[in-house]
């Protein structure tokens, strides 16, 4: 039973028999070891692409800057439960969209407001009480309302409009 209804646009007979030559599917409907081959292709492509993205992005160096960043954050589980670091890979899922939506920001300011921020939430009365983790910091979306919001970014900004916070 075929859950997908073609759009009118789409002759489904002709891309069925189209399908059926070029041994995509087989009588039954059924996709081929071929048709299995092309999308495995695919997929590796889409997962090189991927990496290309990520070094475009965030630099030949960004493994080493993701980790210098995830240091900034203790090793330990904070006041909320949370750990304070999260894995290398998560981190840089969320810098590739950071540096994406705020090119005009460095590795090295992002690092600086880390160490900012962490050290303004380890000063408090209650050390690292209400501090974000390394991912949340990043990008955090409000799970009601679908905002996307970097407390990061904001960091930054501070630093660049009052650089004797350093």
């Amino acid at each position: 039973m075929n859950k997908i209804k073609p759009s009118s646009n789409i002759d489904a007979d002709f891309e069925e028999k189209v399908a059926k030559e070029n041994n995509y599917v087989d009588d039954n409907g059924q996709i081929t070891e071929r048709s299995i081959r092309i999308l495995e292709e695919f997929h590796t492509f889409t997962v090189k692409k991927k990496k290309e993205v990520v070094k475009e992005v965030l630099g030949e160096d960004f493994l080493k800057n993701v980790n210098k960043y995830r240091e900034q954050f203790p090793a330990k589980r904070l006041p909320t439960k949370e750990y304070g670091r999260q894995s290398v890979e998560e981190l840089k899922d969320k810098f590739v969209w950071f540096f994406k939506t705020y090119p005009q920001y460095t590795w090295e300011l992002v690092i600086d407001a880390a160490n900012y921020y962490v050290y303004l939430k380890s000063q408090q009365g209650v050390p690292y009480e209400y501090m974000m983790n390394s991912s949340y910091f990043i990008k955090k979306t409000n799970t009601v309302t679908k905002e996307v919001r970097s407390a990061l970014a904001d960091a930054c900004q501070e630093l660049l409009d009052n650089p004797q916070l350093l």
